[in-house]
């Protein structure tokens, strides 16, 4: 009997929207399609669904299994042990030298749901590589490989809940022993009132505070009288914002309009993060500076402290999520 998708996701515990992933991204499925082109799937399919999603609960990656025949995933799954899901013995972490290798330690810890063995290795990556090249290497790549599984299926929510809060609560601890310059100028962070995500605003203020500025740390969803008022009220130097995925571009836009009217003339406002180009485009004659990654903000931030003409047109091209 064939089933549309609504149905086999109900009995495969697999998302339409992880389902369609897999077949387009990695070839999982092949569904009968109807004369308006709707999705059926048969019995096997949804067993095929079920044994890909237990095997990417154990913590194998859908696409080194998703072309595996019925009986391979089985077979797989049976020789497989205990699901990530149940208490294991955690062997030792092994030693990392580089921060590709935090990278990949970090990301296992998360498939092991191990916020204690996460945390553990991004305190020790920032002693042993030092807290720039934790930011730029570790945890910006970290956050970006999550997001991106988290889309394809191959982690599960509660996995890259876990991985966010861990990093959360890093980059809101500065580095022990750190005081900002004496004189060294404010930047006020936050995101616009609308946009929840905040690693990005996080990433963005641990970088400031890694330069020597005073950060003031506002968290996420505020309006622009917030904003401003502690920004006026702070005498900052700078404001900057933080846009993920906004629901609303066009309410974001007009937040940024207004901020940029209600901020002092020598406050200098800055937007970056994934979602933060239409924006540019839309709002290109406006006195506001784009950012798309932590070095770019890095160079922007030295030539503001030692009162450089900033770079508005700087084609930087590697992004950051957040």
């Amino acid at each position: 009997m064939l089933v549309p998708i609504q149905v086999a996701s109900q009995r495969s515990g697999v998302t339409a929207h992880v389902i369609r992933i897999w077949e387009r991204r990695y070839g999982a499925l092949e569904p009968v399609r109807t004369g308006t082109n709707r999705r059926l799937y048969g019995d096997e399919q949804i067993r095929r669904l079920q044994l890909l999603r237990q095997l990417t609960e154990c913590g194998h990656r859908i696409g080194n299994i998703a072309t595996l025949g019925l009986l391979e995933l089985a077979r797989l799954l049976q020789d497989g042990g205990t699901t990530v899901s149940k208490a294991t013995p955690r062997e030792p972490m092994p030693p990392c030298e580089s921060a590709p290798q935090y990278l990949e330690a970090c990301l296992q810890a998360v498939t092991d749901f191990d916020s204690d063995g996460l945390r553990q290795l991004l305190h020790r990556s920032r002693i042993q590589l030092g807290q720039r090249c934790l930011l730029v290497r570790v945890i910006a790549p970290f956050i970006q490989e999550l997001g991106r599984r988290w889309q394809d299926g191959s982690v599960r929510t509660g996995q890259e809940h876990l991985g966010t809060a861990v990093v959360r609560e890093v980059l809101l601890a500065p580095p022990p022993g750190h005081q900002p310059r004496p004189g060294s100028p404010e930047i006020i962070v936050s995101t616009p009132a609308g946009e929840l995500h905040e690693i990005g605003a996080l990433l963005a203020a641990a970088t400031a505070r890694d330069l020597g500025w005073q950060v003031t740390y506002l968290g996420p969803n505020l309006a622009p009288e917030e904003i401003a008022a502690c920004a006026r009220a702070r005498q900052a130097r700078a404001v900057a914002l933080s846009l993920v995925c906004p629901e609303q571009p066009d309410s974001m836009l007009q937040q940024i309009q207004e901020l940029r009217q209600l901020l002092q003339p020598h406050c200098v406002l800055i937007v970056g993060g994934r979602a933060s180009s239409p924006c540019r485009q839309a709002l290109e004659n406006l006195p506001v500076h784009w950012v798309t990654d932590l070095p770019a903000l890095d160079d922007l931030l030295i030539r503001l402290e030692h009162d450089l003409e900033p770079t508005r047109s700087t084609p930087w091209t590697r992004r950051i999520a957040d």
